[in-house]
């Protein structure tokens, strides 16, 4: 999550930068229902010397992974990003929100897609085209240096335009996305291990998401997970269930295997901790959640989130489609 003003004077806004979604939202000054409440900053149009209305009123609606939605409608402004200003930038402003969860965890005011516009409800060219096609950036990538440690109050960084070397270590690798259609950060996987144990046996596909924050697996790969780790405490069948923190660090590395490449998440680098609020002990679970989908060509659709980010630097390169990701810095620093 970062900061993105719009209009002249400025109005700023805390917003999720998604590379799951493609569209530009905020909430407006007139957004009255339940789930505006939850927002702390609102556009409000009549303060801009610079926002204009499409020829056309344009309505918009969007609906999330977690059936979560947001409607309102379009609105052309100057967008700011880290002192980059986006001239004509197509937005929605929400006059109608059902909660989501990145406004009470994170207290975000809206969504920054960061995905391709052939998935945008909005028929918007994505902010990071428009940096590139006004000559504000050298290339249309953005790239995301996160930090695992919720302690550390960086959070972490976000690149337009290339990578950041001093984030990553090694080579970084490449590989293209796989749909053609509807273009989305999606790439193939040929395996998933956790330890030698296969939990997407014939491969799957997999989303590259930073606006989720844990990894989403098929049930029958999570339910191959519970099965190799017998001390896990299952409550719920979406996700794995608790493990006695002693035992955090016996539980079996994570290999995501792309091609020839092998990207590991050793235990503790995939096992949360977090306080019960009904004895205030620190449980531990490994932030793996059970959520059936399927990519189009049938194989099963995982998504990786800021679980897996937080230790792959992660580069997204729009005009080439494709994922580069290196040993995050944070991994072994």
């Amino acid at each position: 999550m970062g900061e993105l003003c719009i209009g002249t004077p400025p109005q700023c806004f805390n917003v999720d930068f998604d590379t799951g979604s493609s569209d530009l939202w905020v909430p407006s000054m007139t957004c009255n229902s339940i789930g505006c409440n939850n927002f702390i900053h609102r556009f409000d149009a009549s303060k801009s010397s610079t926002y204009k209305n499409p020829a056309n009123k344009t309505m918009f609606e969007i609906t999330y992974g977690d059936a979560s939605s947001v409607s309102g409608y379009i609105g052309i402004d100057t967008v700011s990003i880290n002192g980059l200003a986006i001239k004509n930038q197509r937005f929605a402003q929400i006059t109608s929100a059902r909660v989501l969860d990145i406004y009470t965890a994170g207290h975000a005011d809206g969504i920054c897609g960061l995905g391709f516009k052939s998935i945008s409800k909005g028929h918007m060219l994505p902010l990071v085209f428009m940096l590139w096609y006004q000559d504000l950036i050298d290339q249309p990538i953005v790239s995301f240096w996160l930090d695992p440690h919720p302690e550390h109050k960086r959070g972490g960084e976000i690149m337009f335009g290339g990578v950041d070397p001093k984030y990553f270590e090694g080579d970084m690798i490449f590989v293209n996305v796989t749909q053609q259609q509807n273009l989305t950060w999606q790439i193939r996987l040929d395996g998933i291990y956790a330890g030698n144990l296969n939990l997407c046996e014939g491969g799957c596909e997999a989303l590259i998401d930073s606006g989720t924050s844990y990894i989403l697996g098929s049930y029958t790969g999570i339910r191959r997970f519970q099965e190799l780790v017998p001390d896990l405490s299952v409550t719920s069948p979406f996700s794995t269930g608790t493990v006695d923190c002693s035992h955090a660090s016996s539980l079996p590395n994570l290999t995501f295997v792309i091609g020839d490449e092998r990207l590991t998440l050793i235990s503790t680098q995939y096992v949360h901790s977090v306080e019960d609020p009904s004895n205030d002990k620190i449980v531990c679970f490994p932030a793996l959640h059970a959520m059936d989908m399927y990519a189009e060509n049938g194989n099963p659709l995982w998504i990786l989130g800021d679980t897996f980010m937080g230790h792959y630097y992660t580069s997204f390169d729009l005009r080439k489609r494709r994922i580069g990701f290196a040993k995050s810095i944070s991994i072994s620093k």
